[in-house]
């Protein structure tokens, strides 16, 4: 997801700033090269910056002050975080929140558009304490889901919230490939995905689905 919104970014011309703090620089160039996106060559002329730091090398007050530092010099149009997970063990519950509520006006302020991106504890289902403390203050919640589909694990995404939109609420399949992410179709097979209690409807179930779908058309 964070290659794909700084691809989006560096496609657009735009100047893209991310902070690693799970990976080297290195391994972020050889996973972008994998999906064909030549994060170097953009290193190289400037349009791309990534700062790459260990959580537990300083603390949350000082990783915000690098971190402004960086975008008031660097001054991104796109500014990707990965991820707040990260950084979450390294700080208190209060100071972790006051680290968000500090980053997100600022970036706001600036016209610039971020990217935060956090990890549940759970492979399927459950919350995170991080989505406890962005939600309110994010424009925008895209979440990732694993599914389960006949033994076999899939990946699902949807658009939780987006304000002043009226966005998809389909929960739709994604693939990852040597060319990127692909959006695919909804799954209308499966209940539960949000919960991680999956349950597979039956062909009647999914008939009615069907049928109320094309009624709301």
């Amino acid at each position: 997801m964070t290659t794909e919104f700084i691809a989006g970014g560096l496609k657009e011309g735009e100047r893209c700033l991310m902070f690693a703090f799970e990976e080297s620089a290195e391994q972020l160039f050889r996973n972008a090269a994998g999906w064909g996106v030549d994060f170097v060559k953009a290193v190289r002329e400037g349009q791309l910056m990534i700062a790459c730091a260990y959580p537990e090398t300083a603390g949350l007050e000082d990783h915000l002050v690098s971190m402004k530092q960086t975008i008031e010099e660097f001054k991104p149009d796109r500014v990707a975080v990965d991820s707040l997970s990260a950084l979450e063990r390294v700080g208190t519950f209060k100071g972790f929140r006051e680290f968000v509520i500090a980053l997100t006006p600022f970036l706001k302020h600036r016209e610039t558009v971020g990217l935060f991106t956090s990890t549940t504890p759970h492979l399927r289902g459950g919350t995170s304490t991080t989505e406890a403390h962005i939600s309110t203050i994010t424009d925008s919640i895209i979440l990732l889901r694993y599914v389960e589909m006949y033994g076999e694990m899939r990946r699902g995404v949807t658009v939780l919230k987006m304000r002043r939109s009226m966005h998809d609420k389909d929960i739709r399949e994604f693939k990852i490939d040597g060319a990127g992410m692909h959006m695919g179709d909804p799954f209308r097979s499966v209940a539960g995905i949000l919960s991680g209690q999956t349950r597979h409807l039956t062909p009647n179930e999914v008939g009615r689905i069907d049928a109320l779908f094309r009624d709301d058309e």
